[in-house]
C-alpha cells in the first residue's frame, strides 16, 4: 500500500500543471513589475543619458557621407561579359582601397570626382553577379552599378566608363579593322547596286519599247536574277550600315544612371540607434549604481 501511494504521489495531474504555469505568469509579472518600478524610480537618469548619446550619435552621422546607388543598362559585342565584369572589378578595388589618383587615371576623371565613387559592380538581368556568370553570350545587355557620395557625378561618371571601354587600345584597334572592312563592304555592295540598277533600268526599257516579254532566258541573262541579286546585295547593305551605326563602339548605352534622392545604406540612421542604444544601457547600469548605493545607506543606517 506504501509503494501505491508514493507512485500516486510522482504522478503529474491536471492541477499541477495549472499550478506550475500560474506560478510562472506570476515570476514573469513580477520581474516587469521590478523592472517598471525600477524605470520610474530612474527616468529621469535614463532619459537624459538615451537624449545625451543620441545626440552625440547625431553628430557622429553628420560627418558620415551619405552613399547613393546609380544603374546603368548597357549592351556589348566582341568581349564576354566576364571580360567587361574583371575590368570593372578592377576599377572597383582602386575605388575601395581609396586609390583615386589611380582611379581619376583610368577613368580620365577629375581626382576631386574620383573620390566620390565608393563602389563599382555589374550584374547581369536576373541580378547575379557578372563575375560569376560563365555564358559566352555576347547579345543580352548587362548592368554596371555604382556607389557614390554625390548624385552630381552620375554624368561624368556615365560618360567616362563608356569612353573608357570605347577607347580601349585593343578593343579599338579591332573596331578599326571591322570598320574599314565593313565600309570597303559597303563600297563593293553600292556599286554592284549601280549596276544592278543600270540592267534593270535597261531591261525595263526594253520591254516598253518591245512591247512583249519572252518566257525563256539563256544562261546569259536571266531578269529574275538580276532582281534576286538586287535584294541580297540590299540587305546586306542594311545590315552593313547597321553595323557601322549600331555596332562600332564596344558597349553601347542602353538605360544611363538615374540618380537617386534617398540613401541606400542608412549608415546615418544606425549609427544614432546604435548610441541610443547605448544611452539607455550606461542608463540602466548608472540607475542601478543609484539603487546599490541607496540600498548600501539604508543598511549602513
Amino acid at each position: 500500500m506504501a509503494e501505491r501511494n508514493n507512485n500516486n504521489s510522482d504522478e503529474i495531474t491536471l492541477r499541477s500543471v495549472k499550478d506550475s504555469f500560474v506560478n510562472l505568469l506570476l515570476a514573469i509579472y513580477s520581474v516587469f513589475l521590478a523592472g517598471y518600478s525600477f524605470f520610474f524610480r530612474n527616468k529621469i537618469i535614463i532619459l537624459i543619458c538615451i537624449i545625451l548619446f543620441a545626440g552625440i550619435g547625431f553628430v557622429f552621422s553628420m560627418k558620415v557621407k551619405q552613399v547613393y546607388s546609380l544603374r546603368m543598362t548597357v549592351s556589348h559585342n566582341d568581349l564576354t561579359k566576364r571580360t567587361y565584369a574583371e575590368s570593372i572589378d578592377q576599377l572597383n578595388r582602386l575605388a575601395q582601397s581609396k586609390s583615386y589618383k589611380q582611379l581619376s587615371h583610368e577613368l580620365n576623371l577629375d581626382e576631386a570626382i574620383a573620390e566620390k565613387i565608393r563602389a563599382l559592380e555589374t550584374y547581369n538581368m536576373n541580378g547575379d553577379l557578372l563575375l560569376k556568370d560563365t555564358s559566352n553570350s555576347r547579345t543580352l545587355p548587362f548592368i554596371i552599378s555604382a556607389e557614390v557620395f554625390n548624385n552630381s557625378i552620375a554624368d561624368s561618371l556615365q560618360e567616362s566608363l563608356l569612353i573608357y571601354f570605347n577607347n580601349n587600345k585593343y578593343l579599338k584597334a579591332r573596331k578599326e579593322i571591322q570598320k574599314r572592312i565593313f565600309e570597303e563592304k559597303l563600297i563593293f555592295i553600292s556599286s554592284e547596286l549601280s549596276k544592278l540598277d543600270s540592267l534593270k533600268s535597261q531591261y525595263n526599257q526594253f520591254l516598253g519599247s518591245s512591247g512583249k516579254s519572252a518566257m525563256f532566258y539563256n544562261n546569259a541573262f536571266n531578269p529574275a536574277e538580276i532582281y534576286e541579286r538586287s535584294s541580297e546585295y540590299q540587305e546586306q547593305k542594311e545590315f552593313v550600315i547597321s553595323w557601322l551605326n549600331n555596332e562600332y563602339q564596344t558597349l553601347k548605352l542602353i538605360e544611363g544612371f538615374k540618380p537617386v534622392i534617398r540613401p541606400v545604406d542608412g549608415l546615418r540612421e544606425r549609427i544614432i540607434l546604435y548610441f541610443a542604444l547605448g544611452g539607455i544601457l550606461i542608463g540602466f547600469l548608472l540607475s542601478a549604481l543609484v539603487e546599490l548605493h541607496k540600498l548600501s545607506k539604508r543598511k549602513s543606517g
